[in-house]
């Protein structure tokens, strides 16, 4: 069944055990506030190993969740497809390719636009937390209107930390922000590099704006028209990126 706000639900202790063991993609697991036993232990053991973040909630929520369903304290939050591996994507990026990482995206309908717009503009992948963000569920990926299944989304456990092994591998960290004293297109993005765009209304968080080598604004003829739309900010800078890259200069 789906949710009004887009995830792809499965509920029940057997039907979410089997999905774990047979690593289909599972965005979120909702378990019961304190509950046990031999099934439920083994989903919880199975979804540490597969790095699926769990979250404890009362029955009504879980009932919510699975739209009145027999839960057994049990629900899981399906991913539209699985998710690519960070390392592997940084290993291919190494020389000339450039990420987007997105900071905590909660609508569905930004990430699937971030991603559609990331995708047409020649992005290698793009990169979300694996906690406080909105997941690749099936509003997003429609969102992305195939984008999803075309460009490589990690997510990762620590934002912060997966920056600072791109900027170990030769990347160069751009982030997003209306205040900056630096426009973004004074920078030169035709080597390899990473975009960083905040969540909306709250911007790139404290930690992880100290881990971008720059921080930039996009140029507006009109200040007082205030911030962007978080997919809009993206396909701008995305679009300058590309134009770079094509033969442009900053």
């Amino acid at each position: 069944m789906s949710r009004p706000g887009g995830e792809d639900v499965l509920f029940g202790r057997r039907p979410v055990l089997a999905a774990l063991q047979s690593e289909r993609p599972v965005h979120r697991l909702l378990l019961l506030r304190g509950g046990r036993g031999d099934v439920v232990d083994g989903i919880r053991a199975r979804a540490r190993r597969l790095g699926v973040p769990v979250d404890e909630r009362d029955r009504p929520a879980l009932d919510r969740a699975a739209g009145g369903g027999n839960h057994q304290g049990v629900v899981a939050l399906l991913a539209a497809r699985s998710y690519a591996d960070f390392e592997q994507v940084l290993s291919g990026a190494r020389e000339a390719g450039f990420l987007v990482f997105l900071d905590g995206i909660q609508d569905p309908h930004n990430l699937g636009a971030i991603l559609r717009t990331a995708h047409a503009l020649g992005a290698d992948a793009a990169v979300i937390p694996r906690r406080g963000g909105a997941g690749l569920t099936s509003t997003a990926a429609k969102a992305a209107a195939g984008a999803a299944e075309q460009l490589p989304l990690c997510r990762v456990a620590n934002l912060r930390q997966s920056l600072t092994r791109a900027r170990g591998a030769g990347l160069w960290v751009t982030g997003l922000d209306a205040a900056a004293g630096r426009s973004f297109d004074s920078l030169d993005f035709t080597g390899p590099g990473a975009l960083v765009v905040g969540a909306e209304g709250r911007g790139l968080r404290p930690l992880v704006r100290q881990s971008c080598d720059f921080i930039a604004r996009i140029p507006m003829g009109r200040e007082q028209a205030g911030s962007m739309n978080a997919s809009v900010a993206a396909g701008i800078a995305l679009y300058e990126v590309f134009r770079q890259r094509r033969g442009g200069r900053p």
